[in-house]
């Protein structure tokens, strides 16, 4: 079943539909943002950084892959890098005294630049054996282990922006009159009552309604202190129209 048909049903057990903006709504808690983190390439794990549970930062090591076939190979591009350098400096010097025409300089130019390039690419594929998160959050699912063979297509984690939480809700077209984007609601959660009445934004009044008829609302809580978990229950009164 669907989240949106799974909400539907709650709403409609609940008989928390309003026919009136200001008669609190029921809808469902969500994280603000969420990935699967994949490997950048097929490879095998060798290393992971993180476990379930944790909380990580933008742009942290989740996992590394086997690279050592592209670590020899960014060290042999370094070192042709190196020589090249070594000698489009000679060919500058001869060029500037005259000993070699400008051909030749140029191209010993062209020849440090390939090496560069080389070398960039090279360092590249080791980097993308670093398995890291897009965003800061907390670690709900680790599906794979080390020595697992993974590819791009195969997700290794599930990371939960939980800094803030959207509380999704299907409303009644009749209490939509007035709502829009960055109006201010009020939203309770009645399995965290020591919470008490917590204020949202309403980000989106989608323009759509669904096939039972109803408006798909989303509101949006701070939650700096990570407290309200994704999966509540929440109770959403609109502001009234104006």
């Amino acid at each position: 079943m669907s989240f949106r048909s799974l909400l539907i049903l709650t709403i409609l057990s609940s008989g928390l539909i309003p026919v009136s903006a200001g008669t609190p709504v029921e809808g469902l808690v969500q994280p603000f943002r969420q990935v699967d983190v994949s490997a950048p390439v097929s490879s095998r794990i060798t290393e992971l950084k993180v476990g379930e549970g944790e909380a990580v930062q933008e742009g942290q090591t989740l996992a590394l892959l086997y690279g050592k076939l592209e670590e020899l190979e960014m060290m042999r591009a370094k070192a042709l890098l190196e020589r090249r350098e070594f000698e489009a400096k000679g060919a500058k010097r001869l060029y500037d005294s005259r000993i070699i025409p400008e051909a030749k300089a140029l191209e010993s130019r062209i020849e440090l630049d390939l090496a560069r390039l080389q070398y960039e690419t090279a360092a590249e594929q080791v980097r993308l054996r670093t398995v890291q998160t897009p965003l800061a959050g907390v670690v709900v699912a680790r599906h794979r282990e080390v020595g697992e063979a993974v590819s791009t297509a195969q997700p290794l984690f599930r990371i939960l922006d939980l800094s803030r939480v959207v509380v999704v809700c299907a409303v009644d077209p009749k209490a939509l009159a007035g709502l829009a984007a960055g109006q201010k609601a009020r939203v309770t959660l009645p399995q965290m009552p020591e919470t008490g009445t917590l204020e949202g934004e309403v980000a989106l009044v989608d323009p759509c309604a669904d096939a039972a008829g109803l408006v798909r609302v989303k509101v949006v809580v701070e939650n700096p202190e990570r407290r309200i978990r994704s999966g509540l229950r929440a109770l959403v009164e609109l502001p009234a129209a104006k």
